[in-house]
């Protein structure tokens, strides 16, 4: 009678696994990820983490050319973000590439709208026309500048030439590079078109997405092609839009191929943005600490927008 319980009693303490198993399970439960993530990790370390701590510590230093090479340079807090706000070109420089980036952003999406649209209609030639608007990507940024920039020369630019046949006589020998205005001008149509094709494909890919029945169902209640293109379209393609308008943001905040190929004649370096400034005042000049300054505040504006992405997706994750 007393041997019963006692057996399972045994019993139950068998089934239980030891407590080292329990243990080392728990360790290889976290050290297993750890373990395969390492090598992505130590990859991004080097090449993300090391350039980017190595900015940092430079924008509080004075270092120049020879502390570069030699060392000695002497730690000077929060004076080169000071200078950067207080020099009227590294201000202007900041200003022009949040205003001049905001611009080329609302250009490129509102193109790539358009097109999108189109591709998105069963018309014949979509396949060659889809196939033209990849063009303008594959073109490197500073072959396209030079290309654009040829073609608004003030003498020989095709843009003065078809001007000028269309009645618009002004645009004799007009350059386009001899003040910031008109030199943005150029440089907005330049950056836009080779923008454009990746907000137009992927906008289209969302098109694709979005069932016929959908639209087909708004029409019968009555719903103009605007309104179905506004109720149903637009936020049925917003986690996509959200995307797109935070990754040209931060491609177009930081653009220097054609700032620096296109706008070289402007006086004053006044159409500096500043990716541009940060290169100068860093390899022009050899003002090291000041350029890594420049750096560090046009990165904490594209985190802040980084930052904003996060949030937009983290909403419509809840929203799904």
């Amino acid at each position: 009678m007393s041997t019963a319980p006692a057996a399972v009693q045994a019993g139950r303490t068998s089934s239980r696994p030891p407590a080292m198993v329990v243990a080392r399970r728990a360790v290889n439960r976290l050290t297993l990820p750890v373990l395969l993530l390492l090598p992505a990790l130590t990859i991004i370390a080097g090449l993300v983490g090391y350039p980017l701590v190595r900015t940092i510590y430079l924008s509080f230093t004075d270092t120049g050319l020879g502390e570069l090479i030699y060392g000695g340079s002497e730690w000077v807090g929060l004076e080169n973000f000071k200078e950067v706000f207080a020099d009227e070109h590294l201000r202007t420089s900041l200003v022009n590439t949040v205003v001049f980036g905001t611009a080329c952003v609302v250009g490129t999406m509102v193109l790539g709208f358009c097109v999108a649209l189109l591709l998105n209609q069963k018309l014949k030639g979509n396949l060659l026309f889809g196939i033209a608007v990849l063009l303008p990507w594959a073109v490197p940024a500073l072959a396209a500048s030079a290309i654009w920039k040829w073609l608004f020369d003030a003498r020989y630019g095709f843009v003065n030439w078809g001007l000028v046949n269309l009645g618009f006589d002004g645009f004799q020998d007009f350059a386009w590079f001899a003040d910031r205005e008109t030199a943005y001008v150029a440089i907005f149509i330049t950056v836009v078109w080779q923008s454009f094709p990746f907000v137009a494909l992927s906008l289209l890919a969302g098109l694709q997405t979005i069932p016929k029945e959908t639209l087909q169902a708004a029409a019968v209640d009555g719903a103009n092609a605007f309104q179905r293109f506004r109720l149903v379209t637009l936020p049925l393609l917003r986690p996509i839009v959200a995307v797109l308008v935070i990754f040209s943001t931060i491609w177009d905040f930081k653009i220097f191929d054609q700032i620096y190929v296109m706008a070289a004649g402007v006086p004053d370096r006044s159409a500096d943005t500043a990716a541009v400034a940060a290169y100068r005042e860093g390899f022009a000049l050899s003002h090291y600490g000041l350029g890594s300054a420049v750096a560090v505040v046009l990165f904490v504006i594209l985190l802040a927008f980084a930052l904003i992405y996060v949030r937009l997706v983290g909403k419509e994750g809840e929203l799904a």
